[in-house]
């Protein structure tokens, strides 16, 4: 019998397996990383902490955050909450006491702690948490820095954070999640009520795709507002939120939105062979299926993959624990099966939840030629 498959040729080609593109091909050439890192840092203040916290450093400081993973400040927008700014791979959220810095492609995010820690001694906060995590890479071999392998990622991380620990969401040799966390909340006196929703979607519908092509740059105008009418991206982001976008050359689309407290940030790769999107927000609500239903409508995607963490106070973190449905269920979602999902509760009640979901007609479509292989392997076995 034999056990090796004709099809793995070569290294990229196995690695490509690990990776989140199926059926990718290495001799496709350059393909973007559309799966983010995300690194997310709260701080605890004190009365010695600025009255207006990382929100009262000046622009220059986080165009140095940006810097040191490879990356620059494209736009800026702000409220009486949060400081938003698009990047020229992903965003950057600031508010008095939190960073959110998500990038893509083959930035360096781990590179931006030491600057992010000054940032944080220069308003004399205390750390109090911090997360880091990312999707398996579509690409892995293209990462760079200490982002080259989960091994390299949890070394960088234990050595700023040594009583961080680290968590895999879901099967490691398909859609999955890396997790590291570092906690000191001092509980029960910090109110914990965040929540946060984050989907990756692959396998984008082509007649939404096209529109994010360009000849050029375009920055927030009449124009990018022509192409969220088109795509309905306009029914997620709604008049209601202050917003900025970029329409990047030759292709890829970013937006940030902020209203209040509230964010959302999506990044779209629209090339066919690699089409990728990613939506998060922090929005309070008891249930996500409006919201969900509203970004899968824009995008229609062959798969996606849903992501939720909830703290026991937030109004979707009381669904939850009062076992109610909050939106992510496959009840919601009748044109997708669920493939896996993945559950952990962290003491004292913060969860997280993990779901990957396929279209049912591209499962049926895999699992025929599945079929179709495994009954040519064994005739060609006799």
């Amino acid at each position: 019998m034999n056990v090796c498959s004709n099809t793995i040729k070569d290294p990229l080609t196995l690695m490509a397996m690990w990776g989140s593109m199926k059926g990718y091909n290495p001799e496709q050439g350059f393909s973007f990383e559309g799966p983010e890192k995300r690194l997310e840092v709260i701080v605890r203040c004190t009365p010695e902490t600025h009255v207006d916290g990382l929100r009262s450093l000046d622009d220059s400081v986080w165009s140095g955050v940006v810097g040191s993973l490879n990356a620059q400040i494209v736009s800026r927008e702000s409220n009486e909450y949060i400081n938003s700014y698009v990047l020229t791979e992903s965003s950057l959220f600031v508010m008095k006491n939190r960073i959110i810095l998500i990038t893509c492609g083959t930035t360096t995010l781990l590179n931006s702690i030491p600057n992010i820690l000054e940032a944080i001694s220069a308003v004399r906060g205390e750390l109090e948490w911090v997360s880091f995590m990312h999707k398996n890479y579509s690409f892995p071999w293209m990462q760079k820095g200490p982002h080259t392998s989960l091994a390299d990622e949890f070394a960088t991380l234990k050595q700023h954070f040594p009583t961080g620990k680290p968590y895999i969401f879901g099967p490691v040799d398909s859609d999955h999640y890396f997790l590291f966390c570092y906690d000191d909340i001092i509980r029960p006196c910090s109110s914990e009520d965040d929540t946060q929703l984050s989907m990756t979607m692959y396998g984008l519908d082509k007649e939404q795709t096209r529109y994010w092509f360009s000849d050029r740059f375009i920055s927030t105008s009449s124009e990018t507002a022509a192409i969220r009418a088109a795509t309905h991206l306009d029914r997620v982001v709604d008049g209601t939120w202050t917003l900025h976008d970029l329409q990047f050359e030759p292709c890829g689309y970013s937006i940030n939105a902020i209203r209040g407290e509230e964010y959302q940030t999506m990044h779209i790769t629209p090339e066919d062979h690699c089409s990728f999107a990613s939506y998060e927000t922090n929005s309070r609500a008891a249930n996500y299926s409006d919201r969900m239903k509203k970004v899968l409508g824009v995008f229609r995607p062959q798969r996606f993959t849903v992501i939720v963490f909830l703290d026991p106070e937030s109004p979707v973190g009381k669904a939850y624990n009062e076992g109610k449905g909050i939106g992510v269920e496959p009840e919601y979602y009748p044109e997708y099966s669920l493939l896996h999902r993945t559950t952990n509760e962290f003491a004292p009640g913060y969860v997280a939840m993990k779901i990957n979901y396929v279209r049912t007609g591209a499962l049926e479509e895999t699992d025929a030629a599945v079929g179709g292989a495994e009954a040519g392997a064994t005739g060609g076995a006799d």
